[in-house]
């Protein structure tokens, strides 16, 4: 659904850029660009936060925190994939319209950087921004999620407050950005209940059967589980045989939770029972 509605935003951007209905696009950019100078003495600062060197910082500060919290490089993965197409199908576009800059037809129009390079329509920036945004949704907390989604607006807002776009490219930058997002969404999903597919045909050949009403285990690592197995075996009045082999499976998973991936410990049951 997502990957459709940011097609169609896309489509609709591109028909009405065709039809020449942007009178109120024109009329839009005035009311963002040009502001009263002590409102852009203050959104000026704040805009350049919102330049490449800025998005380069907050993308890297994402991915290693990203990276700790699941202890996996795919949301690494996800995010280079979305940037990637994003970047592509937005050069594409710029070439097929071939749309001037504001600054470069308005003689009213406030430049606040340096001249941009190629064209208007639509923003690379915002597809960019707002597809990495997305692709990075399942592995953040909902709070998080939610800042990078605004971050992703302010970039576009910021591109049209600089004299560099009109908010129709914005517009059409956020659709890709909106498509790009959700087939990688989409793509994601189908990695993960493939992973969980296999692992539920590995729990069988180990004799496992997962019964749905059990509650779901939280994830372990390596480690954990052994201490897990080495504190039920004292439990049981073996303390002290600590050191006995015991024959542990770790089969490790990615998966999609609050967590991010999800590392599932399979245990032979039968070392369970050794005296």
């Amino acid at each position: 659904m997502l990957a459709g509605l940011g097609a169609a935003l896309f489509g609709v951007s591109a028909f009405l850029l065709k039809t020449g209905a942007v009178g109120w696009d024109l009329s839009l950019f005035r009311i963002l660009n040009q502001v009263p100078a002590a409102a852009a003495s203050v959104l000026t600062p704040l805009s350049h936060l919102l330049l490449p060197a800025g998005i380069l910082v907050v993308v890297v500060l994402t991915v290693v925190y990203v990276v700790a919290r699941n202890h996996s490089v795919l949301p690494v993965a996800a995010g280079g994939l979305a940037a990637g197409i994003a970047l592509l199908l937005a050069n594409a576009a710029k070439a097929i319209a071939d749309r001037s800059r504001p600054y470069e037809v308005m003689a009213e129009a406030v430049l606040r950087q340096q001249p941009a390079h190629g064209t208007s329509f639509p923003s690379s920036h915002t597809a960019v921004t707002l597809a990495v945004a997305m692709a990075l949704v399942p592995f953040l907390a909902r709070p998080l999620a939610a800042v990078g989604i605004g971050y992703a607006v302010l970039v576009g807002w910021s591109r049209v407050y600089l004299g560099v776009h009109y908010p129709l490219d914005i517009l059409a930058g956020a659709g890709i950005g909106m498509a790009v997002g959700g087939v990688v969404l989409l793509a994601l999903g189908m990695l993960l209940r493939g992973a969980g597919r296999a692992a539920n045909l590995q729990n069988a050949a180990l004799g496992h059967r997962p019964s749905s009403s059990a509650p779901e285990r939280p994830p372990r690592d390596a480690a954990s589980c052994r201490r897990h197995h080495v504190r039920h075996a004292d439990q049981r009045g073996v303390r002290g045989r600590a050191e006995v082999p015991r024959r542990t499976v770790f089969a490790e998973l990615p998966g999609w939770s609050a967590g991010g991936v999800l590392s599932e410990c399979l245990i032979n049951r039968g070392v369970d029972r050794m005296p």
